[in-house]
């Protein structure tokens, strides 16, 4: 459990990280860009249980990529699409389920990004009849 906690953290921060930059104007001059840059490795140094040498390298690629104009802000609907994929990639058996865990109102979520982590909770009731 704890491993998979590890891995959702490191996931959460680079996607973060990859966010953050993302929203950034294309625009963005140099000084910001070289801002953003300290800022992402500062977090990388101080988020617990990641992998530093990926967050670092995708805080490099980001700087790399604003200096060349090649970072965009994401589509409004990026965000439900790759929860979406996310979901797809699961077996058929549980596609629905994860759907339902993105999705739902009812879902109860806690932390951010930046605490290292989201953890999505909601319950899904079965009806006896249909468990095998």
């Amino acid at each position: 459990m704890q491993k998979i906690q590890s891995i959702l953290k490191q996931s959460a921060l680079i996607t973060g990280l990859g966010m953050a930059l993302l929203a950034s104007p294309p625009s963005m001059a140099a000084g910001e860009s070289q801002a953003q840059y300290q800022a992402d490795v500062q977090r990388c140094h101080k988020t617990p249980g990641i992998d530093q040498k990926a967050c670092l390298r995708e805080a490099g690629a980001a700087l790399e990529a604003s200096r060349r104009g090649k970072l965009t802000a994401p589509d409004p609907n990026s965000a439900k699409m790759d929860r979406t994929q996310r979901c797809n990639a699961l077996p058929a058996e549980q596609r629905d389920g994860c759907i339902t865990l993105m999705t739902s109102p009812d879902t109860r979520v806690q932390g951010s990004v930046d605490s290292g982590g989201v953890l999505r909770e909601t319950t899904i009731t079965i009806p006896a009849g249909e468990m095998n």
